[in-house]
């Protein structure tokens, strides 16, 4: 697994199956905080397009990053009710909107082949698995959104 970020190679045993069109993608669960419903989510002016809002659960805003948006799916269709992953990155809280929240699968460390061995440049994508003839892109939720644009969208909640 040379070339993944540490969180992901220590995901190599667990990962949540995520549904973004017809694609499936895979967050490892070290990184998941709590998988949400369909919420009102409150649109912020001046943030990047990838930004769709806010979303106010326990008395934190979370931003919320549309999946689609941010990995340049421009002909994506939003489902009527999609589902927010709470991902903890660092000690930041933030939204993550996929279509569907699946299920959790165990991934031996040997069946991630990296990015980098397949042309990619590091990313968004951190590798892919094949499981059962479906392709399952491996993101890397550090990735998601930098530090820099961390800092443009505001104060985003620290965890406690």
């Amino acid at each position: 697994m040379t070339g993944l970020s540490p969180d992901v190679a220590q995901a190599g045993t667990q990962v949540l199956a995520v549904r973004l069109g017809k694609d499936l993608h895979a967050i490892p669960i070290m990184a998941i905080e709590e998988i949400l419903p369909a919420l009102p989510i409150e649109s912020v002016p001046q943030c990047p397009a990838f930004v769709r809002g806010v979303v106010f659960v326990r008395g934190h805003l979370i931003p919320v990053v549309d999946a689609a948006e941010r990995l340049g799916l421009r002909d994506h269709q939003r489902p009527v009710e999609p589902h927010i992953v709470c991902l903890r990155v660092g000690n930041r809280l933030m939204g993550v909107e996929f279509d569907e929240a699946l299920d959790l699968l165990d991934i031996g460390p040997g069946e991630i082949l990296p990015a980098e061995r397949m042309g990619g440049q590091p990313g968004f994508f951190a590798g892919a698995v094949e499981r059962d003839g479906q392709i399952i892109r491996m993101l890397d939720p550090e990735k998601l959104i930098s530090d820099e644009e961390s800092e443009s969208l505001g104060r985003i909640p620290q965890t406690t």
